[in-house]
């Protein structure tokens, strides 16, 4: 069986999709998503379990799973709970549409 995909030149869907700016939610999911990751990443090289991690930031160990489960919202404070949990500080700036931030 031969298939044949007849497309127009130019014409790129999958293209025209991620051409679009991402609404506020997938934003809002992307970005949390990327900070959980990066304090997972802090956890596994400092070897800190979850259970470590609660009583570091002086929470229950369900909160815990609450924050790196992505599903909640995450305020700056417990952010910067997390973060000195695992002896980091918490970033955040605004970077102009079109340009790269710098660290």
């Amino acid at each position: 069986m031969k298939i044949t995909i007849n497309r127009r030149k130019g014409d790129n869907p999958l293209g025209k999709l991620f051409a679009k700016s991402p609404s506020i939610a997938a934003e809002a999911e992307y970005r949390k998503l990327m900070i959980v990751e990066e304090l997972l990443n802090l956890m596994k090289q400092q070897g800190i379990s979850r259970t470590e991690l609660a009583k570091r930031m002086d929470v229950l160990p369900s909160r815990v799973t609450s924050i790196l489960s992505g599903a909640n919202n995450l305020t700056i404070d417990t952010l910067i709970r997390a973060g000195r949990a695992v002896g980091a500080e918490l970033h955040q700036h605004f970077v102009p549409d079109g340009h790269a931030a710098h660290f």
